[in-house]
């Protein structure tokens, strides 16, 4: 049984005759029923009591996948409880054969077109979720009919007219009603025609989007219609071009028509106007970033059309070359943020301990196998923080983020965590291994005051991987680090490790040489050198680690620290004055270092 002040609520609402939902939709009825269930603390809700509560908390057109409901209808919310286990408000476990049949009798009976849509839209939204079958047509007609008459007298917001309209036409099309069909199409119409005046954001544009991008084959549209559809969206076009906000939307519903209709010659004039309206903003004069996503922008639009108009390709390659053509001030444009951190002596002393020994064993040998293994991320803790930080503080990662180089040149875009997650990995990696350069300093410090550079370098000397190296080249690279020459010692290491890499893949019996074009070979480089997955694995499983994964992030990732590739081809150069990248490849060759020939037995 209902609530009797619930009920007498509904009653009010199928007598009024205003506009019945604001903004927020039918979610003020859920607020309403749950305010009058509050006031009664004694009172225990009801199976009716329930249905109505919820019927109107589900969120209409979800976009959200992850739900996993596969359904039109979605939960309010999805938020974390006190056990870290996120939680589904309204789930769609609370939904029954019971609660359906009460939604499918208040479809029929309710009088306000806002109710009923809505009552009957959950039935054949649920039904096949929870009855394993559809639901009857007469639901369908009664959605359809509900949402042109809410829409026609303006009963909800025009925002949710909009959604409500979609969703009549989607189910008309489903029952292929052809007069609910050209029905839905002129509510459509005259909807943008109302709301479209202002130009406001969202409220113009989804006509010719439905009607003729999406829907084309489906709904009928004489040429008249067809025609002024595209006269209104031309004619907004040259009404709103200096807001580069504004025409883009119009240019990716021009584009995409005249793409399908294959003409070149509109195609082009509408992606120019974006293009001009993009680098006359004044906005993002100031600022380096905003520039470059400016031309990005306009740069990735001609790249969707490139593979079919030979025009789009000649601009794909003009803005390509003017991107790597443009002045910018990214000092003025980037901002520094640091964290403080502190650590406390006894800390660090016992960190310096567990490497270099106290009381023990502490030949080279003992201390660069400590070393190695201190200064090295387990890409399954990296994997768990990542989680742990992803799941306390999920809004991180809901938003595409930017990748910058450090000279400045934008160098990847990452989408969502669940879309992105081995780039966004890579990336998280990368500020794992820069927060443990404080301690890999540390370390790199005791060596030098514990060892001569000679004794270093006869360490190395010695070492599998090295003993066939230059001994001079070693030894200028050790002493460049050794006196704190960073900019030296980092681009005399790069080519060290490199060759060392080639010699463990030739001691393991991989391939370094290849045949060219000229009927000799070339040698193998680095990137291609660590796609030895099966060797570094047999030569560093017992570390425990993924070295493999480390030296990739170090050497060759671009979204790592890139820098075997920074250092080849001249890019960030910045970054080889500051003892980080000297630090970081001393590390790579003491890893290296550690290999030994098997021995017979």
């Amino acid at each position: 049984m209902l609530n009797t002040n619930v009920k007498n609520y509904l009653e009010i609402l199928d007598k009024e005759e205003e506009p019945l939902a604001s903004f927020h939709g039918e979610y003020d009825f859920a607020k309403e029923i749950k305010k009058i269930l509050a006031e009664d603390r004694d009172y225990i809700a009801t199976k009716e009591d329930i249905a109505e509560q919820i019927a109107f908390d589900f969120l209409a057109d979800y976009q959200n996948d992850n739900s996993g409901w596969g359904t039109y209808y979605g939960p309010m919310f999805v938020l974390p409880n006190n056990e870290g286990q996120m939680v589904e408000y309204p789930s769609i476990k609370r939904i029954d054969s019971k609660i359906l049949e009460y939604w499918g009798k208040r479809a029929k009976e309710t009088k306000n077109p806002i109710l009923s849509s809505r009552y009957a839209d959950l039935v054949v939204d649920f039904s096949p979720k929870i009855l394993n079958k559809g639901a009857d047509i007469e639901l369908l007609r009664i959605i359809i009919d509900s949402n042109i008459l809410i829409c026609e007298k303006s009963l909800a917001d025009p925002l949710d007219c909009k959604t409500k309209i979609k969703r009549g036409l989607i189910l008309s099309i489903q029952i292929k009603d052809q007069d609910r069909i050209t029905k839905t199409k002129e509510v459509i119409v005259k909807l943008e025609k109302k709301v479209a005046a202002d130009d406001k954001p969202g409220l113009w544009g989804f006509a010719f989007r439905w009607l003729i991008l999406d829907f084309g084959n489906k709904v009928l549209l004489n040429e008249d219609e067809k025609s002024e559809l595209i006269n209104v969206l031309e004619e907004r076009l040259k009404r709103i071009e200096k807001n580069t906000w504004l025409a883009e939307n119009a240019v990716s519903l021009l584009a995409e028509y005249y793409s399908n209709e294959k003409n070149e010659k509109d195609l082009m004039r509408v992606l120019s106007i974006l293009e001009n309206s993009l680098k006359t903003d004044t906005r993002t004069d100031p600022d380096a970033l905003l520039k470059v996503h400016a031309y990005e922008q306009i740069h990735e639009i001609y790249r969707k059309y490139a593979n079919r108009f030979p025009e789009a390709e000649k601009s794909n390659k003009r803005l390509s070359q003017e991107i790597g053509q443009l002045d910018l001030e990214w000092t003025k444009s980037l901002k520094e943020i640091s964290v403080e951190t502190k650590i406390k002596q006894e800390d660090i002393d016992n960190f310096l301990d567990g490497i270099f020994g106290k009381g023990e064993d502490n030949k080279l040998e003992t201390i660069m196998a400590r070393f190695s293994v201190s200064s090295l991320p387990k890409k399954e803790a990296v994997e768990k923080q990542l989680k742990d930080i992803a799941s306390k503080h999920p809004l991180q990662f809901l938003c595409t983020t930017q990748i910058i180089s450090d000279d400045g040149i934008p160098i990847a875009k990452l989408s969502t965590l669940d879309e992105d997650y081995d780039n966004h990995f890579q990336k998280y990696a990368l500020q794992y291994i820069q927060f443990g350069s404080f301690f890999l300093s540390l370390t790199t410090d005791e060596f030098k005051k514990r060892f001569s550079k000679q004794i270093i370098t006869e360490y190395f000397e010695k070492s599998t991987l090295f003993e066939n190296e230059d001994k001079n080249y070693l030894k200028r690279a050790i002493s460049a680090y050794w006196d704190n020459d960073y900019l030296i010692s980092s681009h005399l290491f790069n080519p060290l490790i490199e060759s060392a890499v080639r010699e463990l893949v030739k001691n393991c019996g991989g391939i370094i040489l290849k045949p060219n074009n000229i009927d000799g070979y070339d040698r193998v480089l680095l990137h291609a050198l660590l796609k030895n997955d099966d060797i570094f694995q047999n030569v560093f499983s017992k570390s425990g680690h993924n070295v493999l994964f480390y030296f990739r992030l170090v050497l060759t990732e671009k979204l790592g620290m890139n820098l075997r590739n920074d250092f080849a081809h001249g890019f960030g150069k910045k970054k080889f004055f500051g003892r980080d990248a000297s630090d970081r490849l001393f590390h790579v060759l003491v890893l290296l270092s550690l290999v030994k020939k098997k021995t017979k037995s």
